[in-house]
């Protein structure tokens, strides 16, 4: 089995792989205090069967304890892309270092599973927007603050506004100060992603297809009208497309 591992600001997503089946994806907060110990809670019935890990992080501090987990619990050695493996997608940003290697693996799932041409939205800590031409080419992309971050300065930056758990809100227009708030994460965001998506489009890739993702995906996703798909194991699934790559 396959354990691939997505290092995220917020949370480590991480999901168990027989072949091309996801059997088990699970998230461990990033900061959690005994990152070993969940760990292991969450792996022992797969131990014995991982053969290989595949990680891609955007925070290095965290990196280097999921490794040193990993390497406890199952004793392997984690493949790290960027550093050890390539994403396999070409990079055309200016400065190719600036990308966090999610976002290339981001590309490379939704361009082979998706159909080739590609507009991928991550609502994660912050979202980001990136476009895959038809050559597989990672041609650039946008970031925003994501809902969780956005919330959280409304409650610390104001004085009256309360602090809000995301989740769905009831309608489009709220009656009290809390759904209001939801109103404003979840409307707005899908209003964000709808219009850039259609700027993006209108001058890159009209034909392109619009990949929803991330950790608010399931929860943002159905309000974008302009989503053709949305697979919250997006990024799980290009680590196991970049580590079969790499077995050949």
């Amino acid at each position: 089995m396959l354990l691939a591992i997505d290092i995220g600001n917020t949370s480590i997503h991480s999901g168990m792989f027989d072949k091309k089946v996801l059997r088990k994806d699970f998230r461990i907060s990033a900061h959690s205090r005994n990152l070993k110990k969940e760990y292991s809670a969450k792996l022992r019935p797969y131990v014995k069967d991982i053969d290989s890990v595949i990680v891609t992080s955007v925070v290095p501090a965290v990196l280097k304890k999921v490794e040193k987990a990993v390497k406890k619990i199952v004793n392997k050695n984690c493949a790290v892309v960027g550093r050890d493996v390539d994403s396999g997608v070409k990079n055309l940003y200016r400065n190719p270092k600036q990308v966090g290697s999610d976002r290339l693996v981001n590309a490379r799932a939704a361009y082979e599973l998706y159909g080739g041409e590609c507009i991928v939205v991550d609502f994660g800590t912050a979202i980001t927007i990136d476009v895959v031409n038809k050559k597989r080419q990672y041609i650039g992309g946008v970031i925003a603050p994501g809902p969780g971050i956005s919330l959280w300065a409304l409650y610390e930056k104001t004085a009256l506004l309360p602090k809000v758990t995301i989740r769905k809100p009831k309608g489009i227009l709220g009656k009290e100060t809390r759904e209001s708030m939801l109103i404003g994460i979840v409307a707005g965001f899908s209003s964000l992603c709808d219009g850039i998506v259609w700027k993006l489009k209108k001058r890159y890739c009209k034909d392109a297809r619009v990949i929803i993702t991330g950790g608010f995906s399931k929860l943002i996703g159905p309000y974008c009208e302009n989503a053709d798909k949305i697979d919250a194991n997006l990024t799980l699934k290009g680590l196991r497309l970049i580590a079969l790559e790499n077995e050949e």
